[in-house]
């Protein structure tokens, strides 16, 4: 038996998965934290990295902007947007002044009961919310010595104190997401959206601190004059590991050491198999290529050749939507992830066949999981499991 982390933000549950009894199942969690308390959370604001308070960075202005990421990612953005509105607040900009920016690039938009979990009632209560929309709405303010288009949403430009709220985890792209990704591509045009993924996304690594992307996003936010940061590192069970404000640089840096602390992991070479939980990312299908965090950053090969890799996808939310990557999108994927020599299978409740690309080996229950790999690999095997893979990382 074996336990992984199922459904954020629809429900946050422990699953359980029975393994035939020939089996040697070893469970690989990551080295993870307690989660730093509404204290952690205060301490954070009042020592800000590489900038003043963000009271001090209010005084004399007039109005700002804050932007927090969608359902996609783990931030707790109901446990800190009260923080960020109060300190505004104690610098002189009133509720009314502040606009929370929902920074959902190129996502779905968040409505009702997703503004309600990811902002919560109090700061819903308090200040307007805006939707970011990347067919319309941004200005242009320059480019990036890459080439990429800086073409920021509108609103977020005209506000005086401009701030960026999300969370710090592995990102194939930018190395770690957080920082000034929540910008590029987070509330960016569609065109500065796809030319950033066009360029420097495609050189990137798992656990490289400073990619091209990486530092192609934090150029970008130079030029869009982002004011400061807040960015959470989750625990395994979405709570908040470890918090960095301040500067979009030096800020998100402290919080990428925290974050490869955090997400380490001790994963086994050469399993016949391996589970990987697309927890916290599990909302939607689209998603599964982050799953591959561990299986990317092992210095040898967690699963043999000729074994198999289950993603486990809860897709309380479907396939998904992403207006560049999804089906028929300018940059849609032909196939979903291939692994040279292992299969993949996806053991997903919530899809039908149907719903996923020719080709897809996609089961919807872990009992049909199990037949399906005691057909394969016989009554005695070795299994890794990896109960949020998403953000864990291989030693």
């Amino acid at each position: 038996m074996a336990t992984i982390r199922w459904a954020a933000w629809a429900g946050d549950t422990d699953l359980s998965l029975p393994f035939p009894p020939g089996w040697a199942v070893t469970e690989c969690p990551p080295d993870d934290a307690d989660d730093i308390g509404a204290a952690g959370i205060a301490d954070a604001f009042a020592h800000p990295i590489g900038t003043p308070t963000l009271s001090e960075l209010a005084v004399g202005k007039q109005t700002a902007c804050v932007v927090i990421d969608d359902l996609t990612r783990p931030t707790q953005g109901a446990r800190l947007l009260p923080a960020v509105v109060d300190a505004l607040n104690a610098g002189g900009i009133p509720d009314g002044a502040i606009t929370v920016l929902a920074g959902i690039a190129n996502h779905r938009p968040m409505l009702g009961d997703d503004l309600r979990r990811k902002i919560g009632d109090e700061v819903l209560s308090r200040c307007r919310v805006s939707q970011h929309l990347s067919w319309e709405g941004c200005v242009p303010v320059g480019a990036t010595s890459r080439g990429t288009p800086v073409e920021i949403n509108a609103e977020f430009m005209a506000a005086d104190v401009r701030i960026l709220v999300g969370s710090i985890i592995p990102h194939a792209g930018t190395g770690f997401s957080g920082g000034a990704k929540l910008l590029m591509p987070g509330i960016a045009s569609i065109d500065a959206a796809e030319a950033f993924h066009r360029g420097p996304v495609t050189a990137g690594r798992y656990n490289v601190v400073e990619t091209e992307a990486r530092l192609d996003a934090d150029e970008a936010a130079r030029i869009a004059g982002v004011s400061a940061i807040v960015n959470s590192i989750p625990t395994s069970r979405m709570g908040i590991a470890g918090l960095v404000v301040g500067d979009v640089v030096a800020a998100h840096r402290a919080g990428v050491a925290i974050a490869q602390r955090v997400f380490a992991t001790t994963a086994p070479a050469n399993a016949d198999v391996a589970v990987l939980s697309l927890y916290p990312k599990d909302g939607e299908f689209l998603q599964h290529l982050t799953a591959f965090a561990p299986y990317k950053t092992a210095a040898e090969p967690i699963v043999r050749a000729g074994g198999t890799i289950v993603v486990a996808v809860a897709a309380s939310e479907g396939f998904g939507y992403h207006a560049l990557f999804g089906p028929g999108r300018r940059m849609a994927a032909p196939n979903v992830t291939r692994v040279r020599d292992r299969d993949v299978v996806f053991f997903c409740p919530n899809l039908y066949a149907t719903e996923v690309p020719a080709g897809t080996t996609l089961i919807r229950s872990w009992e049909s999981t199990l037949e399906w790999l005691a057909a394969k690999h016989g009554p005695s095997a070795t299994a890794s499991v990896f109960p949020c893979a998403t953000i864990q990382l291989a030693r």
